[in-house]
């Protein structure tokens, strides 16, 4: 197992781009605190101005943190966020990035993920299969998913697509770490159809049975599979949270399926929907709530083009 210091240096350093004088804030929780700890102390290393905020764990994916935790976000030069919970969907992270923070979330983190695997990879490839898909993603009007005999469509038209290639470099960047993944909002109540997920869920792990997911004008109509019931009663807080609000595709060959969804969705090859809060990256639902689902191997058209299939991506 790598060593915790030499992986946050080289995520400081690499990943991140730090320079020495910089500000660096380091958000945390009581469950992944070893891990925020290893992240400040390689800040202090590398010269950097450095802080490390511990919060309780926040109940769910994209709850807002404290207004202290987030007023410190929006003045650092670099935020790192190994939390239990998604800080990235949230008004924090947006406003952060808006002043001009380059943000890193690292939702789920865990000791194998800090250590081998996703973080591992070979970054210059995941940004161009990255690069190539987003470009793509942003030229499209439709998506088509396919899996078997079941599909989905959604409307991508006007929509950007948003490169999540673990190079966090620039001021007002963000993404997760690991990464690899292209994503979109699309249009908010066009997608229908069939999904099937036999990858990661978040809130559930890795899924010992396909859950089937009927769409209906961007909504969740109905749900089969052995994880229904956990899945309908973690989009069940706000109606919100079961409309459809992301299209991602996994861009990083390092990645495997462990049951969280940070590096879950992220494997090569497959594809991820989400539902809830897609405000901070092009759409316009405003939710305390965002649940991802992972697809494996799927085929992936956009304007009749296959840029994914089989889990095989064709950039």
């Amino acid at each position: 197992m790598a060593d915790y210091r030499e992986v946050a240096t080289r995520l400081l350093a690499e990943n991140m781009n730090a320079a020495p004088g910089e500000t660096l804030l380091v958000v945390t929780d009581t469950d992944t605190n070893h891990i925020g700890r290893a992240l400040f102390e390689a800040g202090v290393e590398l010269s950097l101005e450095s802080g490390l905020f511990e919060i309780p764990p926040m109940e769910r994916n994209g709850m807002e943190p404290p207004e202290s935790v987030a007023r410190a976000m929006a003045s650092a030069d670099i935020v790192v966020c190994p939390t239990s919970a998604s800080l990235t969907h949230t008004r924090a992270r947006e406003a952060a990035t808006e002043a001009g923070a380059r943000v890193a979330t690292m939702p789920g983190i865990t000791d194998q993920m800090f250590s081998e695997g996703a973080i591992t990879a070979d970054y210059e490839e995941v940004e161009r299969l990255t690069a190539a898909l987003t470009e793509k993603l942003t030229a499209a009007d439709e998506a088509r998913i396919e899996v078997g005999d079941a599909s989905a469509t959604m409307s991508l038209s006007g929509r950007d697509g948003i490169p999540s290639d673990g190079i966090i470099a620039e001021p007002g960047d963000s993404g997760n770490l690991p990464s690899g993944e292209s994503y979109i909002a699309p249009v908010e109540g066009t997608a229908t159809g069939t999904l099937v997920f036999d990858g990661g869920l978040a809130g559930v792990g890795v899924l010992d049975e396909p859950l089937t997911v009927e769409l209906d004008e961007g909504r969740i109509a109905s749900v089969e599979g052995a994880a229904a019931d956990e899945f309908l009663d973690a989009t069940s807080g706000d109606d919100c949270a079961r409309r459809v609000c992301e299209l991602g595709l996994g861009t990083n060959p390092a990645a495997s399926i462990i049951g969280t969804v940070l590096e879950d969705e992220k494997v090569y090859g497959t594809c991820h929907v989400a539902f809830g809060d897609n405000l901070g990256f092009g759409g316009t639902i405003d939710c305390d709530s965002h649940l991802d689902g992972v697809i494996l191997e799927p085929t992936v058209s956009l304007d009749g083009e296959v840029v994914v299939d089989d889990g095989e991506v064709l950039v």
